[in-house]
């Protein structure tokens, strides 16, 4: 311990010295304190409690409670609290959330003492403020990674920035077979990938981290015991308040049983086999690739809530909102198309389907579909659309005619990622409206041209892309029940050209 002759133990005990270390432990504490008496109905704050609630010494202290700094519910605490002291005479204590100007929020907890005269008697009281807003944070932060962690069926794993492991939960261990001490300080990528792991998968990953900062895809991935697992990622970065990446969160649901029901619908498709049988493994695929969907929300649903009640909301996280929320409604549209589908596919070969036609306007109805259909994600590009015609009446079932059209459209944009808007434009000629849908996508290979219009049917360079393979087996189908047909014209390289005639 060292010592200074020349230190001056009264000038350290003085009254001065004394406020001003008052002041810097009340300040390095972040406590301050208030008293308030009766008689005069006046209250003296300390210094930090005008830091506290960021106001300046003019503030007048006893309107704190008149103001917006509490919300109604937190006054009836505040006054419950001040009751309770001044009825028992006792100490009391509880935890306040308070409202800054700017919109911030804090936590303190108050400790009221009541002032007591020679008597026994009240005649004040005595409050100590502690601000406890970071351990408030904190409590928030794990309350809502366990909350995800027990309820999430699903792998949820964070990352430092150079992806190596610094938490997993339990269905990590449990579906995966490592313990987090094999695995902490570890890049996943180093003992999860295995020989059969997409190679080009792994690089759009890479790419999507770096560009956008988010992944969703499939990748199969190889469990402790070599177990091949195939698992549907949603990967978000999570930024500082200074844009600063802190971490990757990122949230796994075993597809696996989906896949399989994929492969099974390949071999029987690739073995021709009977129609009941193809109906049989379509159900199975159907009532999977449901959940697949599903799967994918509840992903992006778990990664917002270890976000979504932050105290602050920063820039960064209003970005990784937006970009999760049109996750969402990209995989629900999609969930919807395809029930739409397997209703009209059954309806169809069962030659059940009944047209419920309408005498209506051809021009509100296409205005009114092309309003409706945009991108579901990517660039949300709209359809370039002239409708070059004269409006007529046309007898149609709007619901089944709709469906064929989004089916059609929805192909365009799919297949054109990242080109100019598909280009539909509507003419007339002899008592018939000819619709010409043009995208400037990747095209179909000629080998696979005439079998565009069959059931499953999947051109050889669209795998890559999700879907069944019905949709323009069935918009075909519908066309035909108006009395209308389809052409597709088409180059590898060149995009397609889909022309529709509809009669009168």
């Amino acid at each position: 311990m060292n010592s200074r002759s020349d230190f001056n133990l009264k000038s350290f005990d003085s009254f001065e010295f004394q406020q001003k270390r008052l002041h810097l432990l009340s300040k390095a504490a972040e406590i301050g304190d208030w008293c308030y008496t009766f008689s005069t109905n006046f209250t003296i704050w300390s210094e930090y409690l005008y830091q506290f609630y960021e106001v300046g010494k003019d503030f007048e202290c006893s309107h704190l409670l008149g103001g917006t700094y509490y919300s109604e519910s937190e006054k009836e605490k505040m006054l419950a609290l001040i009751t309770q002291v001044t009825t028992h005479k006792e100490e009391q204590s509880g935890e306040f959330l308070v409202k800054i100007q700017d919109g911030r929020v804090k936590w303190h907890t108050t400790t009221l003492y009541p002032m007591l005269d020679p008597g026994g008697d009240i005649i004040g009281l005595y409050g100590v403020l502690q601000n406890i807003t970071a351990r408030k944070k904190n409590e928030l932060e794990l309350q809502r990674m366990a909350y995800v962690a027990e309820k999430t069926n699903g792998i949820v794993m964070i990352t430092d920035p150079e992806r190596k492991i610094i938490w997993i939960n339990h269905s990590f261990e449990k579906i995966l077979g490592y313990s987090t001490e094999e695995v902490i300080g570890i890049d996943p990528a180093a003992f999860l990938q295995g020989p059969e792991t997409s190679s080009t998968t792994i690089q759009e990953i890479a790419r999507s981290l770096r560009n956008t900062g988010t992944f969703s895809g499939e990748i199969l991935n190889y469990t402790k015991s070599g177990e091949k697992i195939w698992l549907y990622l949603n990967i978000a970065a999570v930024y500082d308040d200074q844009g600063k990446l802190i971490n990757y969160v990122a949230v796994e649901n075993d597809i696996t049983l989906i896949k399989m029901a994929e492969q099974r619908l390949q071999k029987a498709m690739e073995k021709e086999r009977e129609l009941n049988r193809f109906k049989t493994q379509f159900v199975n695929l159907a009532s999977h690739q449901f959940r697949t969907p599903l799967a994918t929300i509840r992903s992006s649903i778990d990664l917002l809530d270890l976000k979504m009640e932050s105290a602050q909301l920063s820039a960064a996280f209003i970005d990784l909102f937006q970009k999760h929320k049109a996750i969402m409604a990209e995989e629900t549209t999609r969930m919807t198309e395809l029930m739409e589908n397997i209703l009209d596919i059954g309806r169809i070969d069962e030659g059940k389907i009944e047209l419920s036609k309408k005498n209506l306007s051809f021009k509100q109805f296409m205005d009114a579909f092309v309003a409706a259909n945009v991108e579901p994600n990517g660039q949300q590009r709209r359809l370039d659309y002239r409708f070059n015609a004269s409006d007529r009446m046309i007898d149609m079932d709007e619901i089944l005619l709709r469906n064929a059209l989004r089916n059609i459209v929805s192909n365009a944009f799919k297949y054109s990622e990242g080109k100019p808007a598909p280009n539909l434009s509507v003419s007339f000629q002899d008592d018939t409206f000819f619709l010409k849908l043009v995208d400037h996508g990747m095209g179909i290979p000629k080998k696979d041209q005439p079998f565009l219009f069959q059931s499953f049917f999947r051109a050889s360079n669209a795998k890559i892309f999700p879907g069944s393979g019905l949709g323009l087996m069935i918009a075909k189908k519908l066309i035909v029940l108006h009395g209308g047909d389809i052409d597709i014209e088409t180059k590898v390289g060149s995009g397609c050209t889909v022309t529709i005639r509809l009669p009168v």
